[in-house]
């Protein structure tokens, strides 16, 4: 009776643990771009409410459709395994260290720093991530930290430095118009207006054309018949 009581008891486990428990529509996660000798990768992570992995994406930049296409189907078998119990540390040891092409330096991920293949990258960043890996990572999870606490040159020179003070723009003094030059203003262009006037009517009087005389220059040119006769010098345009 009591082996019947165990069998019993394995069997629920095991549906329970078979049964995929289904992320939330709005999920947190990351995603994290990278270069693998030279060619772009995206992974991008979905996350269980208690922060437990739940889904990975996968992406490349410029490559074939039939490449891509393995790696979306490898994600979601990835992703399909994570929801249905299996652990990520299997993933991790059956994954890490597989070598294809691309593979060689890392360019853009603090702790992974050379990779084997995109799939070699793939799981130690989800096992440092995630797992607290820091046997897969190139540079220790702590150094990082330690060296993105530590404070820069500049931020140290700006902080020891004073606060500009604002310096204030200069007051142009203030002219005061007394009533005698505003009065005087107006007054001197009306009295040019009127001599101008003046002039202007006279010579109108006088008959004068207003061209120059091309003998003496002066302006007294008046109507001679069909042509023009300088008062002044008596000379013409060209009649007697």
């Amino acid at each position: 009776a009591q082996d019947k009581v165990v069998e019993v008891a394995e069997r629920i486990i095991h549906k329970y643990v078979a049964r995929r428990q289904r992320l939330p529509f709005r999920r947190e996660g990351y995603t994290q771009k990278v270069k693998i000798g030279g060619q772009s990768v995206y992974l991008r992570t979905g996350e269980y409410e208690n922060g437990q992995l739940g889904e990975i994406f996968i992406d490349m930049h410029r490559e074939g459709a039939a490449f891509r296409s393995l790696l979306n189907c490898f994600a979601i078998s990835i992703s399909l395994g994570l929801q249905h119990g299996v652990p990520l540390e299997e993933f991790v040891d059956a994954f890490v260290f597989t070598k294809f092409e691309p593979s060689g330096m890392v360019a853009g991920n603090p702790h992974v720093k050379m990779s084997t293949s995109v799939i070699d990258y793939i799981f130690r960043e989800l096992a440092v991530s995630y797992l607290g890996r820091e046997d897969l990572a190139h540079v220790p999870v702590d150094e990082i930290h330690i060296r993105q606490l530590k404070p820069t040159e500049e931020s140290q020179a700006e902080a020891a430095a004073p606060a500009p003070v604002e310096a204030k723009a200069p007051v142009a003094p203030k002219v005061e118009v007394t009533e005698t030059a505003e009065a005087a203003a107006p007054k001197s262009a009306k009295a040019e207006s009127s001599s101008y006037e003046t002039d202007y009517d006279k010579a109108k009087q006088l008959g004068y054309s207003g061209d120059s005389c091309p003998e003496c220059g002066s302006m007294t040119m008046v109507r001679n018949g069909t042509c023009l006769k300088c008062i002044t010098c008596g000379s013409t345009t060209g009649c007697s």
